[in-house]
C-alpha cells in the first residue's frame, strides 16, 4: 500500500465517523431529558432536579458515543484493509463526530436560558437547554472504537490461516 492509499483510507474513516456525528447528535437530543426551569419574578430558576438532569445529558452522550464507537469500528475492521490508517481514522474521526455530535444536539434543543425567558411570562415553566457538562464525554466515541476495533482485528487476525501475511502487509 503506498502512504497515499493509508491517509485516504484515514481520511474515509475520520469523514464517515464525523458524518456519524450527525445522526448521534439527533439520537441524543431524542433520548435525554432535559431541566425544567421557570421564570420568576426575581430570576429564571430550576425546578426540580437540576443536577440529576446535568448528569443524564453528560451520561447519555457517553452512550451515545460508546455504541457509535463500537458500530464504526466494526464497520471499519471489516471493510477496512489498511489497519494503521483505519485506527488513526476512528481516533480523530471519534473525537471530530463527537464534537458534531455535542453541537447539532445543542442546535436542536432549546435555546439560552435568558433569551428564552425573556419571551416568558413570569410563572411560566420551560426547559432548559441541552448541553454537556464533562467534556471528557466527548472522548467516549473515540476509546470505544479503538477498543473495539483492536479487539475486531484481534478476532478476524485469529481466523487468518498460520503464515499468512495481515492484509495491509506489502507482497514481497
Amino acid at each position: 500500500m503506498t502512504g497515499r492509499a493509508h491517509l485516504r483510507a484515514a481520511a474515509l474513516v475520520t469523514v464517515l465517523s464525523s458524518a456519524v456525528g450527525l445522526l448521534l447528535g439527533l439520537v441524543w437530543w431524542l433520548v435525554t431529558p432535559l431541566a425544567r426551569l421557570e421564570n420568576r419574578a426575581d430570576g429564571v430558576f430550576g425546578v426540580g432536579r437540576q443536577a440529576e438532569t446535568a448528569v443524564a445529558a453528560d451520561g447519555w452522550f457517553a452512550v451515545c458515543g460508546l455504541v457509535a464507537g463500537v458500530v464504526v469500528a466494526l464497520v471499519a475492521a471489516f471493510l477496512v484493509r489498511e489497519r494503521l490508517a483505519a485506527l488513526v481514522g476512528l481516533a480523530v474521526g471519534g473525537l471530530l463526530g463527537s464534537v458534531v455530535a455535542w453541537r447539532v444536539g445543542a442546535f436542536l434543543g432549546p435555546g439560552p436560558i435568558q433569551d428564552t425567558a425573556d419571551g416568558l411570562q413570569v410563572g411560566v415553566r420551560f426547559d432548559g437547554p441541552l448541553d454537556i457538562s464533562a467534556l471528557g464525554v466527548l472522548l467516549a466515541w473515540s476509546m470505544a472504537a479503538v477498543a473495539a476495533f483492536f479487539a475486531a482485528v484481534a478476532g478476524l487476525d485469529a481466523n487468518r490461516p498460520a503464515g499468512s501475511s495481515p492484509p495491509d502487509a506489502p507482497v514481497q
